[in-house]
């Protein structure tokens, strides 16, 4: 397979395009109005293609009306706040504010998700979000929730726009074999280990990000040294097992051999990591580096090796295959 440098910075989201402004709107009595918007609010965690199919039709709604394209979005994702027990995030919200900027919009505003903004309905949180845009049309998926423990729906926010003159679109999810693309399916198929099918509902491939940290060395002692890393606290993970994979270091991406989860064989081991990625070909210490790591294709499930011997042979055959299908070379992303 041919590695395609502008795909690899899509991936990584790195020079992939160029990114609209991103407007932190932590004081919104303070904040600069930026004139006449269509907007987009969600959460989009993961930036999916169900996501970005619902921006695009706001990019075109606000260049048919003159004004500008916004997507209105939180930080942190509401469900840290209001959850007792939140869902693993595909993305940090550094990753999702950059993911947004990228899409083609005119802005990006991030509003702080505090309890006392929970604590509004969705005319309180509409009539502060006018502080930052002058609000013609609002666009959001058709089950969103704004509001007070999410009592107001699309009804509701149509009902305060006919009130003031503003458009407002619930658009249906999109599907994909018959079932709507959100972040919840996406990170169960990634429970399962279905890396390739997530991607296929993303639009590339699943990334994380993460600090090398030191592991048991048992890689370099058996002639293929690993990377250990270390992702943020709430980030979902594929299901354990290997997989084919590809880790950006600086501004070059790298083949590499992943096994997510604690390795059977050395469960015993305080040492050991719950990810860890041979960079086929990448000669160097990444320790302390962060290093971006993309999922490609699942490999084999994790398991406990008679020997050895068996052991190095299994993960030999891993790195051939990988070796085969991505080749040996790091692959620059640099503009």
């Amino acid at each position: 397979m041919m590695l395609d440098p502008h795909e690899l910075a899509r991936t990584f989201f790195v020079g992939a395009a160029a990114e609209a402004r991103i407007v932190l709107a932590d004081a919104f009595g303070d904040c600069e109005s930026m004139g006449a918007a269509s907007i987009a609010i969600g959460v989009f965690d993961g930036v999916h293609r169900g996501h970005r199919e619902l921006i695009d039709a706001v990019i075109r709604d606000a260049r048919v009306r003159g004004c500008k394209a916004v997507v209105v979005t939180f930080d942190p994702d509401p469900d840290v706040v209001v959850s007792p027990a939140p869902a693993q995030k595909l993305m940090t919200t550094a990753d999702r504010l950059h993911a947004l900027a990228q899409t083609g919009v005119d802005a990006v505003v991030a509003v702080p998700f505090t309890p006392a903004v929970a604590s509004l309905d969705h005319v309180g949180f509409l009539e502060l979000l006018a502080h930052v845009v002058d609000i013609r049309s609002i666009r959001v998926g058709s089950d969103f929730r704004l509001g007070r423990g999410g009592t107001s729906g699309v009804a509701e926010i149509q009902a305060w726009g006919v009130e003031r003159g503003v458009d407002v679109y619930g658009h249906n999810l999109l599907c994909e074999a018959g079932e709507a693309i959100c972040a919840t399916r996406i990170r169960r198929e990634l429970s399962l280990g279905h890396v390739e099918l997530a991607a296929d509902l993303l639009g590339r491939s699943y990334m994380v990000r993460g600090s090398v940290i030191r592991g048991r060395h048992e890689g370099s002692d058996m002639g293929f040294p690993t990377a250990n890393l270390l992702v943020p606290n709430g980030i979902q993970l594929p299901a354990d097992g290997v997989y084919e994979g590809l880790v950006l270091v600086d501004d070059t991406v790298w083949p590499a051999a992943v096994n997510v989860g604690m390795p059977p064989t050395y469960a015993d081991d305080a040492a050991s990591a719950h990810l860890e990625a041979n960079l086929i070909g990448y000669a160097g210490d990444l320790y302390g580096r962060s290093v971006s790591l993309a999922f490609t294709r699942w490999l084999r499930p994790s398991r406990v090796f008679d020997s050895l011997d068996e052991l190095i042979a299994t993960v030999e055959g891993n790195i051939d295959d990988i070796r085969y299908n991505l080749g040996e070379q790091g692959v620059s992303i640099r503009d």
